[in-house]
């Protein structure tokens, strides 16, 4: 009997945990086990039967370890962690779970999750005797959540040193074999080695409410919200007026790798909006979503606003879905362009950490850019990874330039091929502000948010420079604004947050970020976990952090003041920070 066959469609408890084992191994959440916490939790306490107990409160005292006095109104964690965690399964789902037999999922304003097989008509929770697993605590599940480090570094197609062959769908190499090889190398295809989507028009049901939303103004918003965005290209077709809204019209276009098809159906007051993001090679469905926006709880353009914000960092963002499919896509089959697989595992040596994986992103990005000397997106990366040769140690070199003289040079040609980019200003900010050049990079960082203000990975970077230089509740603000909508939080910003916490006096919050840390390649992560473990007395996991980190970097050894330097420039927390390390083991008078 097939999975989808059997009565009422509910997955067995062994078969819901393997779905959940799966979920805590995926790179998607390996690096956030308070994501696997909440799941894990919630997940257990249904099978034990204990659904009715899962409120905020409990998941917060029980799954984050807040203390009894927990007050769900005041800290909104349960709520934030709640929206990221299904954010991230939605991610999974498009794509290292694409596949699973068995779906969990946590219906939005709900934190019960239900399963179901894949293909079911209904979601149903496990009710019946032979479904129900025997009771336990909500505490000791709490002691049942898989801790999830899971060292995967994924070098799809990038090898060391590997000759440049398109046809086979290796990576590219170093400029020097690039041009060795030039002449057995096939011209890139035009254009910027992007993804396509296209933004087709939305297809209306009944007559809309004149305080509904429009949906000629959203789909119009959201084309112009995700064209923001580097990583994909964009084209739409405008929406036709009356009888006509909503259908396609004959336009050239050129070939698509995504459509987004949407939906509006009108009632009176209410209008229910559905998305979905299609594979046009297949016409595979890579994720959908749906809305009920009532007119008497918002204004239209806050519904539209907070929508276009949603999908935005759900489907476009670094880290979102398309973003999620496509290494997928191109892990299982090599599909995309040179370039386009080059990002994508450049952006997961961002991720990882991995000096192995840095410097074959290096390699690939200067292959191409040699090759394709407008590829604008290829400077711009290229220039992080000669920013963290500079700020980690990685892969040190006898060149002639230092590392951050590279930075500033490429980075500045990222801007020059494409000065409309956010993601190049905000890469030229990282650069200038680790120069110390603290005007022009804040300049440079206002300039990224105000052409794309979709995008929370630059509020993110520009709240964590204002920390560095001494401005912590600012700093502190614009991180909290920009992890509080869901989307992927990269470590840089997970240690600020902590830094913040920390340098205010409040350990719970931070003993939590530095907990979200759990790389053993991110150097600043080692040195959250060192000092949490100093102020906690844990002299095991003290001892652990601080090796591991002068492993890494023997630098920290020699002069830990000199690397957090490049990192902060406020004096006082140079000296608190030097202060607090030395106590943690470390040299204190450098």
């Amino acid at each position: 009997m097939k999975p989808d066959e059997r009565p009422g469609g509910v997955p067995s408890p062994e078969e819901v945990r393997n779905a959940l084992a799966r979920i805590a191994a995926s790179e998607e959440f390996r690096a956030s086990p308070q994501l696997v916490a909440f799941l894990t939790f919630v997940v257990e306490a249904v099978l034990s039967g204990d659904s009715d107990r899962i409120k905020a409160y409990t998941i917060g005292v029980e799954a984050f370890g807040r203390g009894s006095g927990f007050d769900p109104q005041v800290d909104p964690i349960v709520r934030v962690e709640a929206t990221r965690l299904r954010r991230t399964m939605e991610r999974y789902y498009a794509g290292a779970g694409m596949s699973d037999p068995v779906i969990i999922e946590l219906s939005r304003g709900a934190y019960v999750p239900a399963f179901k097989f894949r293909g079911a008509d209904a979601l149903a929770l496990a009710a019946a005797p032979h479904h129900v697993a025997p009771r336990m605590s909500l505490r000791r599940v709490r002691l049942l959540v898989p801790v999830a480090l899971v060292l995967l570094i994924a070098i799809a197609f990038f090898g060391p040193k590997v000759r440049l062959d398109w046809s086979s769908g290796s990576s590219a190499t170093s400029a020097a074999a690039s041009r060795s090889t030039r002449s057995a190398v096939p011209m890139l295809r035009p254009g910027n080695g992007m993804p396509t989507l296209l933004v087709q028009p939305f297809e209306v049901v009944g007559a809309p409410d004149p305080r509904s939303v429009s949906a000629s103004s959203l789909h119009d918003r959201l084309s112009d919200a995700f064209s923001r965005f580097d990583l994909v290209n964009i084209v739409w077709e405008p929406m036709r007026e009356g009888a006509e809204a909503g259908r396609a019209t004959a336009v050239s276009r050129p070939p698509v790798d995504y459509r987004f098809i949407g939906t509006v159906e009108y009632a009176p007051g209410v209008a229910r909006i559905g998305f979905r993001l299609i594979d046009a090679a297949d016409g595979a469905v890579v994720w959908s979503r749906v809305f009920e926006e009532r007119a008497e709880e918002r204004d239209a353009h806050a519904s539209e606003e907070a929508i276009v914000r949603e999908l935005a960092g759900t489907v476009v963002q670094p880290f979102g879905v398309i973003y999620a499919y496509g290494r997928r896509q191109a892990a299982n089959r090599g599909a995309g362009d040179p370039r386009y697989r080059c990002l994508l595992e450049t952006i997961e040596s961002f991720r990882s950490f991995a000096p192995d994986q840095t410097a074959a992103a290096r390699d690939c990005l200067e292959g191409l850019t040699a090759l394709d000397p407008a590829f604008a997106l290829g400077w711009t990366f290229l220039s992080t990874i000669h920013l963290r040769e500079h700020l980690y140690g990685f892969n040190s070199k006898p060149e002639d330039v230092s590392p951050l003289e590279r930075a500033l040079r490429v980075a500045r040609r990222g801007v020059e091929l494409n000065p409309a980019s956010a993601r190049a200003h905000e890469m030229l900010f990282a650069v200038l502000f680790a120069r110390h050049d603290v005007a022009a990079a804040f300049a440079a960082g206002e300039k990224a948010m105000a052409l794309n203000r979709y995008d929370m990975r630059i509020v993110g970077a520009y709240g964590a420079r204002k920390i560095a230089v001494g401005e912590i509740d600012a700093g502190m603000a614009m991180l909290r604004r920009a992890s509080g909508d869901g989307t992927v939080v990269p470590s840089f910003e997970q240690f600020f947050l902590f830094i913040g916490s920390y340098l205010k006096g409040d350990l719970e919050r931070a003993a939590f970020h530095a907990g979200q840390l759990t790389s053993d390649t991110f150097q600043l992560g080692l040195m959250a976990r060192a000092l949490m473990a100093c102020k906690k007395s844990d002299q095991y996991a003290l001892q652990g952090a601080v090796d591991r980190l002068v492993s890494l970097n023997p630098l920290w050894r020699q002069s830990p003041r000199a690397e957090l330097e490049k990192f902060f420039y406020a004096d006082d927390i140079l000296n608190r920070l030097v202060a607090d390390l030395g106590a943690a083991g470390l040299p204190s008078t450098n």
